[in-house]
């Protein structure tokens, strides 16, 4: 069975990203393959809402799909190969539509939440994805967020739902998974306790079966559990600290 090349350091730096385990019937290395997977799973759908809230910075060269009434607006463009915070070095595409107060912002791209005058704001990004993932493998993933923002004056900061699904590939393991949850702005600005949640699955070649994966959300940590196979389960408490 392969250890995919992991050394002794980053199985020390999982354990300390991973506290609290309720596992039974696994191999100490599956539960640490199955602490980087969360970790790295959750690198990825976390910065995917940090750029949907933020934007990407796009140049007229990578623009492949302008926005125009045909496409609701919608901006399609490539993402060069760069370094870029919780994807590591890689390149993608990136799409993006904008509504505020229900109305199609015609240039979507020069949206911001730090400008704009709209009470409720709509978002609508989808990210593909090639590159690196927090513990070194190679990432492929695709991601679409929709984020549900509105505030009740100008003066007051946004509340955004943030809803994000789709699959990726980290080196030889697949996942999936769907999520919700609440922030007063990013993700990284501080999560709402204990509303939403996360539902998926990971499929480790390095662990003897899927894992069934359900995460809940607290003010300073996100809660994996979930069954792995008929006779198995896996449960750790991890810091956001870990995935920002």
């Amino acid at each position: 069975m392969s250890l995919r090349g992991c050394t002794a350091l980053l199985f020390a730096a999982l354990s300390v990203a991973g506290c609290g385990s309720g596992s039974y019937n696994l191999y100490r290395f599956e539960e640490r393959f199955l602490v980087e997977d969360v970790v790295d799973l959750m690198t990825i759908v976390f910065q995917t809402g940090e750029n949907a809230f933020v934007g990407d910075a796009v140049d007229d060269a990578d623009l492949v799909g302008a926005p125009g009434p045909g496409n609701g607006y919608r901006a399609t463009y490539n993402l060069p190969y760069a370094f870029r915070i919780g994807l590591d070095f890689g390149a993608g595409r990136a799409s993006v539509r904008v509504t505020e107060g229900g109305v199609p912002v015609e240039d979507p791209l020069g949206f911001s939440f730090g400008a704009t005058a709209a009470l409720s704001v709509e978002v609508v990004y989808e990210l593909i994805y090639e590159g690196r993932a927090a513990g070194g493998r190679r990432s492929d993933f695709a991601l679409l967020a929709t984020l549900t923002a509105t505030r009740p004056s100008t003066a007051a900061p946004f509340d955004v739902e943030y809803f994000i699904d789709g699959h990726c590939e980290l080196g030889a393991t697949f996942c999936d998974v769907a999520t919700r949850f609440r922030a007063l702005g990013r993700p990284r600005d501080g999560l709402t306790p204990e509303f939403g949640d996360a539902a998926g699955f990971i499929d480790d070649p390095d662990v003897f079966a899927v894992y069934d994966l359900d995460l809940d959300y607290f003010a300073e940590v996100f809660r994996a559990q979930g069954d792995v196979g008929c006779c198995a389960y896996f449960e750790e408490v991890f810091s956001y600290a870990a995935v920002f």
